[in-house]
């Protein structure tokens, strides 16, 4: 973030570092909030990722499925419509949730400051045998991946 900085493509002003507020985005029952991400931005409030590579690294952050371990998976069963069981009994569970879990995640990328990618999951209580899951891990992560993209959106950052 020490190299300078092209003008701001809108209004041709200095961009300069700041760290980002959280914000936010979602998709389905999945919640991701980017807490404290370095960005440039101009005093007119128009942000740019600190690098152009940088919003790909982090949707790339997002897809890692094991980050997502934050209850037992679901199985997921059915062969024209899918249902979700327990892990422990095997019993079909509830399309409602029970709660979200919160996960709270360290991200390092390449040639920026480290901030932090927060996670909430839909967990799910198995009626029968009173076990918490969550969907299967590569099902949060795609719709983690889908959430980030949300959360650009939000706060209007763009990659140049």
């Amino acid at each position: 973030m020490t190299k300078p900085q092209k003008p701001c493509s809108k209004c041709k002003g200095d961009m300069k570092p700041v760290r980002l507020p959280p914000f936010q985005g979602a998709e389905g029952e999945v919640k991701l909030t980017v807490i404290g991400m370095p960005a440039v931005a101009c005093a007119q409030d128009h942000k740019r990722f600190v690098y152009p590579e940088f919003a790909a690294l982090l949707m790339d952050f997002t897809v890692d499925a094991d980050r997502y371990d934050l209850a037992e998976p679901a199985v997921k069963r059915g062969l024209l419509r899918k249902h979700y069981h327990c892990p422990a009994c095997g019993e079909e569970l509830s399309s409602a949730p029970l709660a979200a879990r919160r996960g709270e995640f360290d991200v390092n990328l390449h040639d920026a400051e480290p901030f932090k990618l927060a996670v909430e999951v839909p967990v799910y209580k198995c009626a029968s045998c009173g076990a918490e899951c969550e969907h299967p891990r590569e099902e949060l992560a795609k719709l983690a991946f889908k959430a980030v993209a949300h959360a650009y959106r939000a706060i209007d950052i763009h990659p140049e």
